[in-house]
Protein backbone atom coordinates (compact mmCIF):
# COMPACT_ATOMS: atom_id res chain seq x y z
CA UNK A 1 0.00 0.00 0.00
CA UNK A 2 1.31 3.26 -0.93
CA UNK A 3 1.84 5.85 1.58
CA UNK A 4 1.16 8.57 -0.83
CA UNK A 5 -1.90 10.97 0.17
CA UNK A 6 -5.05 10.77 -3.03
CA UNK A 7 -6.83 13.81 -3.96
CA UNK A 8 -10.13 13.78 -2.87
CA UNK A 9 -11.65 13.94 -6.87
CA UNK A 10 -9.43 10.62 -7.23
CA UNK A 11 -10.80 8.63 -4.57
CA UNK A 12 -13.26 5.94 -5.78
CA UNK A 13 -16.81 6.07 -4.45
CA UNK A 14 -17.86 3.63 -2.23
CA UNK A 15 -21.60 2.17 -0.95
CA UNK A 16 -20.82 4.72 2.03
CA UNK A 17 -19.85 7.53 0.25
CA UNK A 18 -21.51 10.52 0.61
CA UNK A 19 -22.93 12.60 -2.34
CA UNK A 20 -22.67 16.38 -2.15
CA UNK A 21 -26.42 17.47 -3.57
CA UNK A 22 -26.22 19.15 -6.98
CA UNK A 23 -27.42 22.49 -5.61
CA UNK A 24 -24.96 22.55 -2.99
CA UNK A 25 -22.36 22.32 -5.83
CA UNK A 26 -23.03 24.78 -8.26
CA UNK A 27 -24.06 27.19 -5.17
CA UNK A 28 -20.38 26.81 -4.21
CA UNK A 29 -19.68 27.69 -7.92
CA UNK A 30 -21.39 30.40 -7.93
CA UNK A 31 -20.44 31.78 -4.98
CA UNK A 32 -16.44 30.92 -6.15
CA UNK A 33 -17.55 33.40 -9.32
CA UNK A 34 -19.04 36.03 -6.85
CA UNK A 35 -15.63 35.83 -5.27
CA UNK A 36 -13.60 35.84 -8.33
CA UNK A 37 -15.84 39.01 -9.93
CA UNK A 38 -15.73 41.01 -6.69
CA UNK A 39 -11.64 40.28 -6.38
CA UNK A 40 -11.62 41.56 -10.01
CA UNK A 41 -13.16 44.53 -9.84
CA UNK A 42 -10.66 45.49 -6.15
CA UNK A 43 -8.15 44.90 -8.53
CA UNK A 44 -8.98 47.48 -10.92
CA UNK A 45 -9.64 49.99 -8.24
CA UNK A 46 -6.72 49.21 -6.59
CA UNK A 47 -4.98 49.88 -9.98
CA UNK A 48 -6.64 52.75 -10.35
CA UNK A 49 -5.90 54.66 -6.74
CA UNK A 50 -2.34 53.69 -7.60
CA UNK A 51 -2.47 55.66 -11.00
CA UNK A 52 -4.22 58.34 -9.29
CA UNK A 53 -1.73 58.93 -6.79
CA UNK A 54 1.02 59.08 -9.12
CA UNK A 55 -0.31 61.43 -11.09
CA UNK A 56 -1.44 63.97 -8.03
CA UNK A 57 2.30 63.38 -7.06
CA UNK A 58 3.07 64.93 -10.40
CA UNK A 59 0.48 67.69 -10.06
CA UNK A 60 2.20 68.44 -6.78
CA UNK A 61 5.51 68.31 -7.82
CA UNK A 62 4.66 70.73 -10.73
CA UNK A 63 3.02 73.45 -8.75
CA UNK A 64 5.66 72.93 -6.40
CA UNK A 65 8.70 73.32 -8.75
CA UNK A 66 6.72 76.58 -10.12
CA UNK A 67 6.26 78.29 -7.06
CA UNK A 68 9.63 77.47 -6.12
CA UNK A 69 11.08 79.63 -9.26
CA UNK A 70 8.63 81.84 -9.37
CA UNK A 71 8.93 82.93 -5.64
CA UNK A 72 12.04 81.48 -4.38
CA UNK A 73 14.87 81.41 -6.69
CA UNK A 74 15.90 79.80 -10.35
CA UNK A 75 18.58 79.04 -12.43
CA UNK A 76 20.06 80.98 -15.76
CA UNK A 77 22.82 80.05 -17.94
CA UNK A 78 25.11 82.33 -19.39
CA UNK A 79 24.63 82.96 -22.83
CA UNK A 80 28.17 85.21 -24.01
CA UNK A 81 31.50 86.37 -22.89
CA UNK A 82 30.01 90.03 -21.30
CA UNK A 83 30.75 89.40 -17.55
CA UNK A 84 34.00 87.28 -17.89
CA UNK A 85 35.90 87.01 -15.83
CA UNK A 86 33.28 86.74 -13.02
CA UNK A 87 30.51 84.74 -15.37
CA UNK A 88 31.71 82.72 -18.06
CA UNK A 89 29.87 81.10 -21.34
CA UNK A 90 27.60 78.15 -19.98
CA UNK A 91 28.46 79.23 -16.48
CA UNK A 92 24.77 77.96 -14.59
CA UNK A 93 23.76 80.55 -12.03
CA UNK A 94 21.16 80.49 -9.00
CA UNK A 95 19.19 84.06 -8.85
CA UNK A 96 17.22 84.75 -5.76
CA UNK A 97 13.88 86.26 -6.83
CA UNK A 98 12.35 86.89 -2.95
CA UNK A 99 14.82 89.85 -2.84
CA UNK A 100 14.40 91.04 -6.20
CA UNK A 101 13.72 94.39 -4.71
CA UNK A 102 16.81 94.61 -2.39
CA UNK A 103 19.34 95.28 -4.89
CA UNK A 104 22.76 97.21 -4.07
CA UNK A 105 25.51 98.16 -5.86
CA UNK A 106 27.80 95.75 -7.22
CA UNK A 107 25.21 93.04 -7.18
CA UNK A 108 24.53 90.86 -10.09
CA UNK A 109 21.43 91.07 -11.44
CA UNK A 110 19.08 88.95 -13.84
CA UNK A 111 16.72 91.62 -15.83
CA UNK A 112 13.96 91.29 -19.00
CA UNK A 113 15.32 93.18 -21.70
CA UNK A 114 14.22 96.57 -21.18
CA UNK A 115 14.19 98.27 -24.91
CA UNK A 116 15.27 95.55 -27.66
CA UNK A 117 18.70 95.16 -26.42
CA UNK A 118 19.29 91.65 -27.09
CA UNK A 119 17.04 91.42 -31.15
CA UNK A 120 16.84 87.76 -30.20
CA UNK A 121 14.48 85.90 -32.44
CA UNK A 122 11.92 84.35 -30.68
CA UNK A 123 10.51 80.46 -31.37
CA UNK A 124 7.43 79.80 -33.66
CA UNK A 125 5.49 77.29 -34.30
CA UNK A 126 5.32 74.24 -31.82
CA UNK A 127 8.19 75.43 -30.12
CA UNK A 128 6.33 78.93 -29.25
CA UNK A 129 3.86 76.97 -28.16
CA UNK A 130 5.43 74.39 -26.01
CA UNK A 131 7.31 77.93 -24.37
CA UNK A 132 3.99 80.03 -23.98
CA UNK A 133 2.95 76.59 -22.27
CA UNK A 134 5.52 76.06 -19.80
CA UNK A 135 5.87 80.02 -18.91
CA UNK A 136 2.15 79.49 -18.26
CA UNK A 137 2.75 76.81 -16.03
CA UNK A 138 5.17 78.59 -14.53
CA UNK A 139 8.09 76.53 -15.19
CA UNK A 140 9.85 78.87 -17.21
CA UNK A 141 9.98 82.41 -15.93
CA UNK A 142 7.81 85.34 -18.10
CA UNK A 143 9.92 86.42 -20.90
CA UNK A 144 12.55 83.49 -21.03
CA UNK A 145 15.16 83.98 -23.93
CA UNK A 146 14.77 87.77 -23.13
CA UNK A 147 17.01 88.13 -20.62
CA UNK A 148 20.16 89.69 -19.78
CA UNK A 149 22.69 89.64 -16.94
CA UNK A 150 25.09 92.77 -15.76
CA UNK A 151 26.33 94.15 -12.42
CA UNK A 152 24.74 97.18 -10.96
CA UNK A 153 26.85 100.23 -11.07
CA UNK A 154 24.39 103.14 -10.42
CA UNK A 155 21.21 102.84 -7.83
CA UNK A 156 18.33 105.32 -8.28
CA UNK A 157 19.82 109.15 -7.78
CA UNK A 158 23.06 108.21 -8.58
CA UNK A 159 25.79 110.32 -10.58
CA UNK A 160 27.73 108.13 -12.47
CA UNK A 161 30.46 109.23 -14.57
CA UNK A 162 33.15 107.65 -16.78
CA UNK A 163 35.82 109.69 -19.01
CA UNK A 164 37.12 106.87 -21.02
CA UNK A 165 40.52 106.43 -19.39
CA UNK A 166 40.33 106.43 -15.71
CA UNK A 167 37.70 104.89 -13.39
CA UNK A 168 34.44 105.29 -13.12
CA UNK A 169 33.10 107.53 -10.45
CA UNK A 170 29.70 107.17 -8.54
CA UNK A 171 28.90 110.36 -6.49
CA UNK A 172 31.80 111.66 -6.81
CA UNK A 173 33.98 109.28 -5.41
CA UNK A 174 36.33 106.72 -7.98
CA UNK A 175 35.18 103.44 -7.43
CA UNK A 176 37.94 100.33 -7.63
CA UNK A 177 36.18 97.43 -9.41
CA UNK A 178 38.77 94.40 -8.93
CA UNK A 179 35.83 92.30 -10.63
CA UNK A 180 36.76 94.23 -14.12
CA UNK A 181 38.21 91.62 -16.92
CA UNK A 182 41.82 92.05 -16.95
CA UNK A 183 43.40 94.10 -19.05
CA UNK A 184 40.17 96.09 -19.57
CA UNK A 185 39.29 99.65 -19.03
CA UNK A 186 36.34 100.71 -16.74
CA UNK A 187 34.80 102.35 -19.78
CA UNK A 188 36.52 103.20 -23.02
CA UNK A 189 33.11 105.28 -23.78
CA UNK A 190 32.57 108.19 -21.64
CA UNK A 191 29.15 109.06 -20.29
CA UNK A 192 27.87 111.48 -17.68
CA UNK A 193 24.62 110.25 -16.00
CA UNK A 194 22.18 110.76 -13.23
CA UNK A 195 19.86 107.36 -12.63
CA UNK A 196 16.22 108.54 -12.49
CA UNK A 197 14.18 106.65 -9.80
CA UNK A 198 12.74 103.21 -9.88
CA UNK A 199 15.73 102.65 -12.31
CA UNK A 200 19.23 101.29 -12.43
CA UNK A 201 22.24 101.55 -14.27
CA UNK A 202 24.19 98.42 -14.79
CA UNK A 203 27.66 97.52 -16.76
CA UNK A 204 29.21 94.28 -17.72
CA UNK A 205 32.36 93.07 -16.45
CA UNK A 206 34.35 92.44 -19.30
CA UNK A 207 33.65 96.52 -20.28
CA UNK A 208 35.02 96.49 -24.16
CA UNK A 209 32.37 93.17 -24.76
CA UNK A 210 29.33 94.23 -23.24
CA UNK A 211 26.47 96.09 -24.42
CA UNK A 212 24.91 97.53 -21.44
CA UNK A 213 23.23 100.66 -20.32
CA UNK A 214 26.58 102.90 -21.90
CA UNK A 215 25.38 101.63 -25.60
CA UNK A 216 21.56 102.23 -24.94
CA UNK A 217 21.17 105.64 -24.06
CA UNK A 218 19.19 106.07 -26.82
CA UNK A 219 16.24 104.12 -26.14
CA UNK A 220 13.02 104.65 -24.22
CA UNK A 221 14.24 104.40 -21.06
CA UNK A 222 17.97 106.22 -22.02
CA UNK A 223 19.93 103.23 -20.76
CA UNK A 224 18.67 102.57 -17.62
CA UNK A 225 16.64 99.21 -16.54
CA UNK A 226 13.24 99.78 -14.96
CA UNK A 227 13.49 98.06 -11.32
CA UNK A 228 10.35 96.06 -12.17
CA UNK A 229 12.27 94.40 -14.99
CA UNK A 230 14.87 92.87 -12.34
CA UNK A 231 13.96 89.08 -11.89
CA UNK A 232 16.31 88.74 -9.38
CA UNK A 233 20.44 88.54 -7.69
CA UNK A 234 22.83 86.29 -8.78
CA UNK A 235 23.85 84.51 -5.79
CA UNK A 236 26.48 81.56 -6.88
CA UNK A 237 27.61 79.51 -9.92
CA UNK A 238 26.14 75.81 -9.55
CA UNK A 239 27.68 74.61 -12.66
CA UNK A 240 30.51 73.35 -13.29
CA UNK A 241 31.77 72.30 -10.35
CA UNK A 242 35.00 73.79 -11.06
CA UNK A 243 33.31 77.29 -11.15
CA UNK A 244 31.53 77.09 -7.76
CA UNK A 245 31.77 79.97 -6.02
CA UNK A 246 29.76 83.39 -4.45
CA UNK A 247 29.04 86.35 -6.21
CA UNK A 248 28.10 88.69 -3.65
CA UNK A 249 31.57 90.28 -3.05
CA UNK A 250 30.98 92.76 -5.22
CA UNK A 251 29.75 95.30 -2.90
CA UNK A 252 32.79 95.78 -0.98
CA UNK A 253 33.79 97.98 -4.02
CA UNK A 254 31.33 100.93 -3.25
CA UNK A 255 31.62 100.56 -0.23
CA UNK A 256 33.00 104.00 -0.05
CA UNK A 257 30.36 106.15 -2.51
CA UNK A 258 28.21 108.24 -0.34
CA UNK A 259 24.16 107.84 -0.60
CA UNK A 260 23.00 109.52 -3.39
CA UNK A 261 21.84 113.14 -2.58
Amino acid sequence: MSDALTRAEDAPAGPDAETEPAGAAEGADGANAVDGSDGAGRSRADRWRGRLIVVAFLIVGIIGAALFKSYVAQSFIIPSGSMENTLKNGDRVVVTRYDATNIHRGDIVVFADPGDWLNDPQPTGLAGLARDALIAARLLPDRTGDHLIKRVIGMPGDHVVADGVGPITVNGIPVSEPYIKPGRAPSELAFDVVVPPGKIWVMGDNRSNSEDSRHHQDDGNGGFVPLDDVVGVAKSVVWPVSRWGGLSDGREAFSSVPPAS
